[in-house]
């Protein structure tokens, strides 16, 4: 399996649609294991510095620590409840079946008999 080089990687997170010969890394990537977690990383750990900010402010520890959690927390819940969306939509983006969101990881038999079946 093909992999990005980091220049190509870069452009991907931020959006970008990688050529042909990544789509395999790409369905790996949206759909494989640790697919949830890398999807959270790039999604909430650009605005944990952001969040950090708010400790610089003044007031008692416990009132920035509160607005930090009131804030992340919506945060995660619709990134996860987004998380669906979002792989249908880098799929289709680069060209893939949309439904393989759908199936988180799938066998090597099965991944067969999608082959067979769409890709004649």
């Amino acid at each position: 399996m093909n992999t990005p080089t980091l220049k190509q990687r870069i452009a991907y997170d931020l959006g970008r649609e990688l050529p042909a010969e990544f789509h395999e890394w790409v369905v790996e990537d949206l759909c494989g294991h640790g697919a949830m977690e890398r999807y959270l990383i790039r999604f909430v750990g650009p605005v944990i510095p952001f969040f950090i900010l708010i400790l610089l402010f003044p007031g008692p520890m416990t009132l920035k620590l509160g607005l930090i959690v009131m804030m992340i927390v919506p945060l995660i819940i619709f990134t996860i409840a987004l998380s669906w969306v979002w792989r249908r939509y880098r799929l289709v983006q680069h060209g893939l079946d949309p439904d393989l969101a759908d199936k988180q990881k799938c066998s090597p038999r099965d991944r067969e008999r999608y082959n067979l079946r769409y890709h004649h």
